[in-house]
């Protein structure tokens, strides 16, 4: 038999163990956050956001009228939960809620002008937070 020489055994430089190093490290990075984005993936967010900011900027302002009658308040919760679990579950309640938000805005500016409509139309809302609830009741346990 002959002898065979060794397999002869690449070394690796201080600069490819470096890179390796650094290949490791983007590995985790992109794994903890991601990979780095385009330029115009980063102008496409930028846009998202913006037209997020823009959305919610709209609504913010709007002042509904049991919001502006009672504020943030329990009376508010018990007719968001109503809205939410009853109305919406039938068109008839979606096209109420729809009409309701077209003139909401316009009736909460009449309200803010008058400040003595307010005590009457929170008399008016207090019956109806009666029933809403009533029919939300039992933590929602009742679907209707």
């Amino acid at each position: 038999m002959k002898n065979q020489p060794a397999r002869s055994r690449r070394s690796v430089s201080a600069s490819e163990l470096a890179q390796m190093g650094v290949c490791e490290q983007r590995v985790l990075c992109e794994h903890l956050y991601g990979k780095p984005r385009t330029v115009q993936q980063r102008a496409d967010a930028a846009r998202g956001d913006e037209e997020h900011r823009r959305f919610y900027e709209a609504r913010k302002g709007r002042c509904f009228i049991a919001t502006l009658v009672y504020g943030e308040s329990r009376e508010v919760m018990v007719l968001r939960s109503f809205r939410d679990r009853v109305l919406r579950a039938s068109p008839m309640g979606r096209g109420l809620i729809l009409a309701y938000y077209r003139i909401a805005p316009g009736v909460c500016k009449v309200l803010a002008e008058r400040p003595r409509l307010i005590r009457i139309v929170r008399g008016l809302l207090r019956l109806l937070v009666w029933g809403a609830e009533r029919m939300t009741k039992d933590g929602g346990a009742r679907d209707v």
